[in-house]
């Protein structure tokens, strides 16, 4: 279970009355901000894992590198996000991989509760653009 929250079996101190509660909120570095989910390509599951995460007020607080979703192949993000400095690089990133490999792809956001149909497809918006969307619909913690 200790895995779960960012810590090993054997490491930490053993501290007195909260120190559940410090392990808990130190496995998870964004506890507030806007809740959505992305879905693209399971090839780049951990690269796009990577750019999200490298923003220090984001995180993937669940991810699948492969799911199936009505037939089809796709890898899952759920993020929480209280900044958005990871879009921009994320959308550098995968023109760069569009212009390395002859296959194109897409990013679809999700907003909850409705995760059945994709709110956008980030092809067609800026980064601008989908910031806002998302501060705008997306459910805040």
């Amino acid at each position: 279970m200790a895995a779960l929250f960012g810590k090993g079996r054997n490491s930490g101190s053993r501290r007195g009355a909260g120190s559940l509660l410090d392990e808990v909120t130190q496995g998870s570095p964004v506890t507030d901000g806007w809740r959505f989910s992305l879905k693209g390509s399971p090839r780049f599951y951990d690269d796009v894992l990577r750019i999200i995460e490298s923003d220090s007020g984001a995180e993937v607080y669940f991810g699948e590198a492969l799911t199936y979703e009505r037939g089809a192949a796709v890898a899952l993000w759920r993020v929480r996000a209280r900044s958005f400095a990871w879009l921009p690089p994320l959308y550098d990133w995968w023109a760069d991989q569009e212009r390395i490999e002859p296959v194109r792809f897409t990013f679809y956001l999700y907003i909850p509760p409705d995760l059945k149909y994709p709110a956008l497809d980030l092809r067609e918006h800026s980064p601008e653009d989908v910031e806002a969307f998302i501060k705008q619909t997306a459910p805040r913690n």
